[in-house]
């Protein structure tokens, strides 16, 4: 796909608007937890922390799987890339770590406590990739951001244009996240 400024800039709203979805999906499934803690009401807590861990290595990680495939490399490359990038990347691995502790968590509050930080140090990660992995993608000449997103519906939160599974963009939807063993999410 050539270069243009147009596709780039579309395809920059589309990860922006993705990922306002995932941050408010995140941020719901925390509130939920955090109220069923405070009603002591176990079955419904432990019933959303498995939709909760259902919904992270089927839509988070595989989304910052993808994100260290398609855009880090190019993003890294740059100048002004690569220290922002490692940056990125240790987020992920938090990220990763704050999974395990929702997975893990044997009371409400360790439960509730470690979703809450999930969803923050994600808050946090995803001003950084908005505001200038994004950006330093879409401004240089010698890359199309949207070339970059082709077909990888993970960052972008649409399947390929064969729609359904992954059609071969090499996001890697359909393995097992956990797999994964090139990727610093969850290390």
């Amino acid at each position: 796909m050539a270069h243009t400024d147009t596709a780039d800039r579309t395809a920059a709203e589309a990860v922006v608007a993705h990922h306002a979805e995932l941050a408010d999906t995140l941020d719901g499934y925390a509130r939920a937890l955090l109220q069923a803690a405070e009603r002591d009401d176990a079955p419904r807590l432990w019933q959303h922390r498995e939709a909760l861990v259902t919904w992270l290595h089927g839509e988070l990680l595989p989304h910052a799987y993808a994100e260290e495939a398609a855009l880090y490399p190019v993003a890294a490359a740059r100048p002004a890339g690569r220290l922002l990038v490692e940056g990125m990347q240790a987020e992920h691995a938090a990220i990763g770590g704050l999974v395990h502790e929702v997975e893990n968590a044997a009371t409400a509050v360790a439960l509730a406590a470690a979703a809450r930080a999930l969803a923050a140090v994600f808050a946090v990660h995803l001003i950084k990739e908005n505001e200038l992995v994004v950006p330093l993608l879409v401004e240089a000449s010698d890359v199309s951001l949207a070339g970059l997103l082709d077909g990888m519906h993970d960052l972008i939160g649409a399947p390929s244009a064969g729609g359904g599974e992954c059609g071969g963009c090499g996001c890697g939807a359909a393995q097992d996240p956990r797999s994964r063993d090139r990727s610093t999410v969850g290390s």
